[in-house]
């Protein structure tokens, strides 16, 4: 049974591990930083997952899955940072290039481009018998050469380099999810296109109207579209990487009484969710209500806040119920986990969750439909939360005998997440 901060017939709140301990290197205890980037889903699954490091045997399928979605948390950043910088920098020097303004829409042509790469290419040439550290300036120039003749090639279909530049943000992270995919068929069997259909075909059948589904009909005309394409692969990857750490999709639904959400954190620990319009714990404009030790809980300074844009994933880790008003306690990766000092708890109101929670395909609860399915949330199994958090907390080791013998390539970790209970009429499928 989870440990717990408050539990009784009003409240619950679950007294999460802090910090983090590699079962590598179990001696040690780390605080855990803020998220970086926009990798909310990554960090958020750590305090339900045993983390191995550095010193773990690398050829282990423990470590080796590790490494896969670093790599990918480190991808999405890189391409954040591209998107903010590289690319917008480019553009910039294209059109001074060109002798145009910012505000200049005429097309840039692939033969625009391609004197641009010859002049990059003269430039190079220069600064190579320059004396002095030119590392850096020779990296940009090879980079700004390689996004250009990924434009000018004969794959590329665009025609105009600024539309190609807002499009390769998301095609970017098509291809980063379709090699984070196909980095684990050892593992889990599948290529990248097969997981993308099936989470496609689980998005969809979430969506129930009995009058046709024309939801999934328009669904499925974005399928071409890169900006819609992006968002769907990288919630196959979320939901994968769910998978591969043993989690599953909680029977939990945002329709059930809040006694159910109650009994549910009893019972299995936090729960991971997402949000969009993005539930965000912003401390400046939060208020303490509550103060002691262990713990500091915050709520909204002001009531009604508006939505922050964009999506953002959290773990509930409490529930009030009391005279008719519920709220949820959340903690939020963006928040870093000290070792010592109160722990901050973000409190909200019930009824701000349900307008913005998301069911793990990335439907909305208030999506028009006469039912949106869940899983509405992941979960540990029954049982494995409170090994992990006694494990952190240095009072068990990592269970040896049930994790370490398996190697990267055992075909184990396919199907582990399931759906929440469906109706009588409805066949359960499972999630990557």
């Amino acid at each position: 049974m989870p440990k717990f901060l408050e539990n009784n017939t009003n409240v619950v709140l679950l007294d999460v591990q802090r910090g983090k301990r590699y079962v590598g290197e179990p001696s040690v205890l780390l605080p855990q930083s803020a998220q970086k980037g926009n990798t909310c889903a990554l960090y958020a699954f750590n305090p339900l997952r045993f983390r191995f490091g550095k010193k773990y045997s690398e050829d282990s399928r423990e470590r080796h899955i590790e490494l896969v979605f670093s790599e990918y948390r480190k991808g999405l950043n890189k391409i954040d940072y591209d998107v903010a910088n590289t690319y917008k920098e480019l553009l910039e020097e294209i059109k001074d290039f060109l002798n145009r303004s910012s505000a200049d829409n005429t097309q840039i042509t692939k033969e625009d481009v391609e004197k641009f790469v010859a002049n990059l290419d003269a430039n190079l040439e220069e600064i190579k018998g320059l004396s002095g550290d030119t590392s850096g300036l020779k990296n940009q120039i090879i980079r700004y050469m390689q996004i250009c003749r990924e434009f000018t090639s004969e794959e590329c279909q665009d025609e105009d380099f600024e539309e190609f530049i807002s499009q390769k943000e998301h095609i970017d992270h098509i291809k980063l999810a379709q090699k984070t995919i196909n980095l684990l068929s050892s593992i889990t069997g599948f290529g990248a296109q097969e997981v993308f259909d099936k989470h496609v075909s689980e998005h969809i059948k979430s969506v129930i109207n009995t009058s046709g589904n024309s939801y999934g009909e328009t669904l499925q005309l974005t399928l071409g579209n890169p900006q819609f394409m992006a968002p769907l692969y990288h919630q196959a990857v979320i939901n994968l990487a769910a998978s591969c750490y043993q989690l599953e999709g909680s029977e939990w639904h945002p329709t059930m009484p809040i006694e159910a959400l109650m009994d549910t954190l009893r019972e299995f620990g936090p729960l991971i969710i997402y949000t969009e319009p993005c539930v965000l714990f912003d401390i400046k404009n939060c208020q303490i209500v509550k103060d002691t030790e262990r713990y500091q809980i915050y709520s909204n300074l002001v009531t009604d806040q508006p939505g922050n844009d964009g999506s953002h994933s959290l773990l509930i880790i409490g529930v009030e119920n009391c005279n008719g008003s519920h709220f949820v306690y959340l903690s939020d990766p963006n928040v870093p986990a000290q070792l010592t000092g109160p722990s901050p708890i973000y409190k909200i109101p019930y009824d701000e969750l349900l307008s913005k929670i998301l069911n793990v395909y990335g439907v909305s609860l208030q999506e028009e439909a006469d039912k949106i399915n869940g899983p509405f949330a992941f979960q540990a199994k029954k049982g494995n939360f409170d090994k992990i958090y006694d494990f952190v907390n240095g009072a068990q080791l990592y269970p040896e005998t049930t994790n370490s013998k398996k190697n990267k390539y055992s075909n184990d970790v396919t199907t582990a997440i399931q759906p929440a209970a469906a109706p009588p009429d409805e066949k359960s499928s499972k999630i990557f």
